[in-house]
């Protein structure tokens, strides 16, 4: 999985990317009001279906995405229930915890894979951030599958030498992940290399007055799905604040 992006005609491929960007940040902030388990998994599965009929992805493939975040989800349902008392409510918190930080993945993926790096990089200098940090913060984002791809080359090579990551105790495995891993941060630094010269060869940085191939233009569909998106947080936050929807005090000392 080289990359994150998905050619296709959607509903979400044609909306201006900083309409997209504003809407990630709406969906970060909406899952981050509520810690109800069953509100939380409703709201991960309406990501998932806007995928599919908004995006254009099928469920397989956001699965797929969302499949190096599996360990994270089985250690969090795992260890919760043993930390906190009653367990239940342990393992409640664990389910929240774990539908929230799967629906942040999600909310993100859906920018990623509804928009090209061009477009993402220009949607952020539009929103006022500089060129230089909008252009490495997409770069960041876009060679996250890079290296995850590289490191499961590097595990798939070691282990046709014998090696067995699956074996021995947590510190023998620790160990092991060291023949991983400094090959792939060999592998990181050479390609940061790489895309250095790659710059200065085309003189980035050499002019503060930058212009661009084409400008964004927002449309009305792009204002429309803009203000109902502002409207929906809106009243998510009404139904937080004011009527106390979609929160559970677990922990007994606070709110």
């Amino acid at each position: 999985m080289a990359q994150f992006y998905i050619k296709r005609r959607s509903f979400l491929h044609s909306l201006d990317p900083r309409v997209k960007i504003i809407g990630m940040l709406i969906g970060i902030f909406t899952l981050m009001l509520f810690n109800e388990p069953l509100l939380l998994i409703g709201l991960f599965t309406a990501l998932l279906i806007m995928g599919k009929f908004l995006a254009g992805a099928d469920f397989s493939y956001q699965f797929k995405l969302l499949k190096p975040l599996l360990p994270i989800v089985i250690i969090t349902l795992v260890v919760w229930p043993v930390i906190y008392k009653p367990r239940i409510e342990g393992f409640f918190i664990g389910i929240s915890y774990s539908a929230r930080l799967l629906g942040f993945a999600l909310v993100t993926f859906l920018l990623l894979m509804t928009t090209t790096q061009k477009d993402l990089v220009l949607g952020f200098v539009k929103l006022g951030l500089p060129y230089e940090l909008g252009l490495t913060l997409t770069i960041s984002i876009r060679y996250i599958p890079t290296l995850y791809g590289i490191a499961g080359t590097i595990i798939d090579a070691q282990r046709s030498r014998g090696l067995e990551l699956e074996k021995g105790n947590i510190l023998v495995r620790l160990k092991k992940m060291s023949a991983v891993l400094i090959p792939l941060i060999v592998t990181s630094l050479k390609t940061a290399h790489e895309l250095s010269i790659a710059l200065e060869s085309r003189a980035f940085g050499a002019s503060k007055k930058r212009t661009y191939l084409r400008d964004l233009k927002m449309t009305k569909r792009d204002y429309a799905f803009l203000i109902a998106m502002v409207a929906c947080f809106m009243i998510a936050v009404y139904a937080r604040y004011a009527l106390g929807f979609g929160y559970v005090n677990f922990y007994r000392g606070g709110a």
